[in-house]
């Protein structure tokens, strides 16, 4: 595995990502999808699922934890809701964000029709929704994100896109280009703990 470790030496350098690794620092720096991909494959776990997923089975295998099921044994049983007939009427019980349910939200919506985080969130914060409610909650956020004042939420596995945000946010920073952004990033990816934005005094 290529592991992707900066140059220098002390508390700030970023270890490699290892079997021995300390759950201390695995939790303490910044994993590409990419890094976090190549270490679950080193250690023997399923490399599926998003960030946070592969970073809670990386955890627990380092802390000795026995490996949860996987995430389609421990989903919803039975048939996916677009193994039938998707209708806005379709109560919504195993949702999945696949080819047939982009095509119906697209019927009913748009071509501009996207799967987003904030619905996501929507379903799993609900109970008893049905796919009209969907499409209604879809379009109110579609709506709200026409207003340039509109901050959208931002998953919090997405550590690069608010640092973006937070970084043109600062005044101080007006003018200056998204690769001035990405290299202040990139600095900050490499630091011990939190890699929130930081307005730096001048």
């Amino acid at each position: 595995m290529t592991t992707r470790t900066p140059r220098g030496k002390g508390t700030n350098s970023k270890p490699a990502l290892r079997r021995g690794i300390s759950v201390a620092d695995f939790k303490a720096y910044y994993w590409s999808m990419a890094d976090l991909t190549d270490f679950a494959k080193l250690l023997g776990l399923s490399s599926h699922g998003n960030k946070p997923d592969l970073s809670a089975r990386i955890e627990r295998r380092l802390r000795g934890l026995p490996d949860e099921q996987s995430l389609q044994q421990s989903g919803s049983t039975g048939p996916r809701d677009s193994d039938n007939t998707l209708r806005p009427e379709t109560p919504v019980v195993n949702y999945k964000s696949d080819d047939r349910t982009r095509a119906f939200f697209k019927r009913y919506i748009g071509p501009h029709f996207q799967f987003t985080y904030h619905l996501n969130q929507y379903r799993l914060a609900n109970a008893n929704l049905t796919y009209a409610d969907l499409i209604r909650e879809w379009v109110a956020e579609y709506e709200r994100r026409q207003n340039p004042k509109y901050r959208a939420p931002i998953a919090s596995h997405g550590e690069y896109n608010r640092y973006v945000r937070d970084y043109f946010s600062d005044q101080r920073n007006k003018g200056k280009s998204l690769p001035d952004a990405v290299a202040s990033w990139n600095a900050a990816k490499r630091r011990r703990g939190d890699r929130r934005y930081r307005r730096q005094d001048k």
